[in-house]
């Protein structure tokens, strides 16, 4: 795999300089997450499945989330909303000292850090924060879930925004542990605000999990932000003896090895595309081992009739800790 400045033209936009991977057939880059080396061997490793070819069957799209548990559609965004906002969030970053000034802003070259290092930071910022949400919440996203949920969708309020520097991916888990107090018919849609080649880190899920019984029954049973009175109000996740922060292990090839399924990702994701999976299914993020700054979003959809998480609805969503943490004796 080699990596090259190309000039390229980006429609409606002034082209610019951007990164462009090639990529033999025959080689692979070593890939990491949580600094471990993974297989690549075609029992072990994969690439997501396009589903652009049942894109308007509702039915269809089901069968398949039901299958896989994701739907991945390239392209489902147009690139110029997606590429502007890039422009303003880079800018954001620079501003705040994140971005290494040698290079230019849009590349999203590492710098020194800042101090936006929340994700609800970013995601209040005025301006960038208006123009994700102009992206990921736009009449053709929720008209997509009316049709694939088979009623009014609505969203959660609060937006995940990614700013992911040069370093480890994140560890194996499933979301229904970090929302899980509402519908469980609930779905996240992981969105690149740039072209991510392997080695920026992007998403990477494990195939089948999600109808992985043992998981549902013991891990995926759990609340983040549920206490256990007689444990001195520790986690009942980290009682139960999981690591790390609603990790499900830290380490994805032996979590792999031990579902079975092979690990997915994209070649290259890119701006546009759209990656959906239910709560159950079994995720995390290949390590950056680029210098730029992988830049994402994660937001989650459901019906409208059914209850919602209130963790992350409202003006100002709660989140985890403080009030949202309810005692049980474990």
């Amino acid at each position: 795999m080699n990596r090259e400045f190309a000039e390229i033209g980006v429609p409606n936009i002034q082209s610019r300089l951007y990164y462009v991977w090639t990529m033999s057939t025959s080689t692979m880059p070593t890939l990491k997450s949580g600094g471990i080396e993974l297989e690549t061997g075609p029992d072990r490793f994969g690439f997501l499945l396009d589903s652009n070819d049942v894109i308007e069957d509702a039915e269809a799209l089901k069968s398949r989330m039901d299958r896989d548990g994701y739907l991945f559609l390239p392209g489902f965004f147009d690139r110029d909303p997606v590429y502007r906002t890039r422009l303003a969030f880079c800018d954001l970053l620079a501003e705040d000292g994140r971005l290494d000034p040698e290079h230019p802003r849009e590349l999203a070259i590492a710098g020194t850090s800042g101090s936006l290092n929340s994700s609800h930071d970013i995601a209040k910022d005025p301006v960038v924060g208006a123009k994700i949400r102009e992206v990921i919440y736009n009449d053709k996203i929720m008209g997509f879930f009316g049709r694939f949920l088979g009623g009014e969708a609505t969203h959660f309020d609060y937006t995940w925004v990614r700013a992911i520097e040069p370093g480890l991916g994140s560890y194996p888990h499933c979301d229904v542990i970090f929302m899980g107090r509402g519908s469980k018919n609930l779905y996240t849609c992981w969105v690149p605000f740039g072209d991510i080649p392997l080695n920026v880190g992007g998403l990477l899920l494990i195939e089948g999990s999600h109808k992985d019984q043992e998981i549902r029954r013991t891990y995926a049973s759990l609340d983040i932000d549920t206490a256990c009175a007689n444990r001195n109000n520790v986690s009942e996740v980290a009682a139960a003896g999981y690591p790390g922060y609603g990790a499900l292990s830290l380490d994805f090839r032996a979590t792999r090895d031990r579902v079975g399924g092979r690990l997915l990702t994209a070649e290259e994701y890119r701006m546009g595309d759209l990656l959906i999976f239910n709560v159950y299914l079994v995720h995390g993020s290949l390590d950056n081992q680029s210098k730029e700054i992988r830049l994402s979003t994660d937001s989650r959809y459901q019906l409208a009739s059914e209850p919602l998480d209130d963790r992350w609805v409202g003006e100002d969503p709660p989140g985890h800790g403080g009030n949202s943490v309810k005692g049980l004796i474990c």
